[in-house]
């Protein structure tokens, strides 16, 4: 009888692996979509010879060379927006070119001063509201956001924008937002604000040792981790490969480091200016993916919302039940699946014993 409980037992607990929604489950052993791209335009690309401009043209010139993961820097402004920069400090203001006044070097600018001064007097820059309109136009892209804050009351005030920005045009965005993370703490302050699809854990301000961090990406379900030059070690890469983490490495832009890195292990690295052309490497292959990617996320979220409409109707004839004179009863709810099994295994033992 014994030998039956258990047999029993062990059917059931492989069918509660088939149940949807029983619980949250750890990432999956592939990994992210977006990683089939080994190259990620940092600070959206450099443009003539320029680098960390964050600005639209840079965006446009790097897409139309076939990147499609894009890296920018995002600060807080004076008025608590969101700005695609890398810091407001008065070097920036004169490598850009920017009249800036004196009293405002070192210092965040509003919004609207820091969108009123161009670039080098021809390129744009661009708020988080610009870059989820460029995500909203471009179901093919990714966007990795560098941040830099550690303190838990700015990472929360950055993500908190972050999320409401896309929510306002379109939730599924955040899907193709990567935030950088750069701490344990941090990411559990992000993950109470939005649970991403994809996160990076980014070790350059953190003195995390090589173990620890496998330790952290391990237990967290981290798929991807991105370090500088001088973290790359054959024995970390091959640490992190074993956990099945793919890394990257930043910021190259010579094809022969890059071939070194990639000799070593690692799967991709953040670049300003080398192209897939540069690499040997045909990208349209990955666009084609990537795009197909796109258009069943699309299809599943259409089919999520039409069966979001329905639902209120069919859970009123579910719930209720009319009588004679017009009133309504009401029924008990259906059970899900996982209830019905436990119900069953529960009569099981009782039947047995």
């Amino acid at each position: 009888m014994r030998n039956i409980l258990i047999a029993c037992l062990s059917i059931l607990l492989s069918a509660t692996l088939w149940l949807p929604g029983k619980m949250t489950t750890a990432y999956a052993a592939d990994p992210p979509e977006w990683t089939r791209y080994p190259l990620i335009a940092h600070a959206l690309g450099g443009i003539d010879g320029i680098d960390y401009t964050n600005s639209l043209q840079a965006f446009t010139q790097n897409y139309d060379k076939g990147q499609r993961v894009f890296e920018i820097d995002l600060s807080l402004t004076e008025d608590g927006k969101l700005a695609a920069r890398h810091d407001w400090m008065g070097y920036l203001a004169q490598k850009f070119e920017q009249d800036i006044p004196e009293n405002k070097l070192d210092e965040p600018l509003t919004l609207k001063e820091f969108k009123s001064y161009k670039i080098l007097e021809k390129y744009t820059p661009l708020s988080f509201n610009d870059v989820v309109r460029i995500l909203n136009k471009h179901p093919d892209v990714y966007f990795i956001t560098d941040t830099k804050e550690t303190d838990p009351k700015l990472v929360k005030q950055q993500f908190t924008l972050i999320r409401d920005t896309a929510n306002k045009v379109d939730p599924a965005i955040l899907d193709r937002v990567i935030p950088e993370i750069y701490s344990p703490e941090m990411m559990e302050t992000v993950k109470e604000i939005v649970p991403f699809k994809n996160v990076i854990f980014s070790i350059y301000l953190s003195a995390m040792e090589p173990d620890e961090v496998v330790n952290f990406v391990k237990n967290n379900g981290i798929r991807v981790v991105a370090m500088p030059t001088e973290r790359v070690t054959d024995g970390f890469i091959a640490a992190l490969t074993k956990a099945g983490v793919v890394t990257y490495a930043h910021s190259i832009n010579d094809t022969a480091e890059v071939k070194q890195l990639m000799d070593l292990g690692v799967h991709g690295v953040y670049t300003d200016f080398l192209t897939y052309a540069d690499l040997g490497i045909n990208p349209t292959p990955l666009h084609s993916a990537a795009l197909a990617d796109a258009n069943a996320d699309i299809k599943s979220q259409d089919s999520k919302l039409n069966a979001s409409i329905l639902q209120p109707a069919v859970t009123a004839a579910v719930i209720t039940e009319p009588l004679a004179n017009g009133q309504t009863i009401a029924q008990a709810p259906q059970k899900s699946a996982w209830e019905t099994l436990k119900s069953l295994w529960t009569e099981l033992i009782s039947t047995i014993l």
